[in-house]
């Protein structure tokens, strides 16, 4: 994960920090902000390869922020993360231009396998 820049956005800041340390142990450069509005603006100021997207947020959930992510900043690979979804919601969001949709609990082998995926060092399936 060397060298990888990761944005992780999720409104339990508790949960995002733990997994931004856990991926920085890793060889990533990983930071977290806790909403969609603050997304952009990191994604402005410092970019990101990946960004780790929560679906549910308050303001702009996953979904719309995701939108504005794909017009904005097309080379940034989302991969959405959440605790409840259902099959529907999955494909829209592939639709919409994410690359994965996450369960939460996620091992970090599964996440990191993913993220390389969506740089283009892993895997896709």
């Amino acid at each position: 994960m060397n060298g990888i820049r990761i944005l992780i956005v999720d409104d339990e800041i508790e949960f995002a920090a733990a997994l931004a340390k856990r991926l920085v142990r890793r060889g990533a450069s990983a930071s977290v902000v806790e909403s969609g509005e603050k997304a952009f603006t990191a994604l402005e100021e410092r970019g990101a390869d990946v960004v780790l997207l929560d679906m549910n947020m308050p303001d702009l959930d996953g979904m719309q922020t995701l939108k504005i992510i794909r017009k904005n900043f097309p080379a940034t690979a989302v991969i959405l993360l959440t605790g409840a979804g259902d099959l529907s919601r999955h494909m829209r969001t592939l639709e919409a231009g994410a690359f994965d949709f996450l369960h939460k609990p996620v091992t970090l082998e599964r996440l990191q396998e993913r993220i390389l995926a969506a740089v283009g060092r892993g895997p896709t399936g």
